[in-house]
């Protein structure tokens, strides 16, 4: 699977952006998974729109040229935005044929806030 990672820097986050990307690149290697490329948001970006932020524009040129599988983050969480923007970016995605896999549970996260079951033989630990 070719991969794209997204790491979205907030003021009050629980993970720095250096360990969101430490935790994908965990799953990425768990999963011998490909890494295209790696998008990041600073701190205070988070606040505008989904589509606004760092890295989103080059997220989906990337997905309709075909250049990627799955959207790696650490979980629908991190992404901080509404169920709405977010349904609508995994089903922008879903018509490229890009899934979201949520790295630190190790599940796919789908529209409407579905979960599909964990991975086999993926242990979704969490950074220390």
């Amino acid at each position: 699977m070719r991969a794209i990672c997204f790491i979205q820097e907030t003021k009050e986050a629980d993970l720095t952006m250096r360990q969101q990307q430490l935790v994908c690149r965990r799953a990425l290697r768990k999963l011998l998974w490909r890494c295209e490329a790696e998008l990041f948001a600073q701190a205070g970006t988070e606040q505008a729109s989904l589509a606004l932020r760092p890295g989103m524009t080059e997220l989906l040129k990337m997905a309709a040229r075909g250049r990627v599988d799955v959207l790696v983050v650490v979980d629908a969480g991190h992404l901080y935005c509404s169920r709405a923007e977010l349904d609508g970016l995994l089903t922008t995605l879903l018509q490229y044929g890009v899934h979201t896999f949520g790295a630190r549970d190790g599940s796919w996260i789908e529209p409407g806030g579905r979960h599909w079951m964990t991975l086999p033989g993926y242990d979704g630990e969490a950074f220390e």
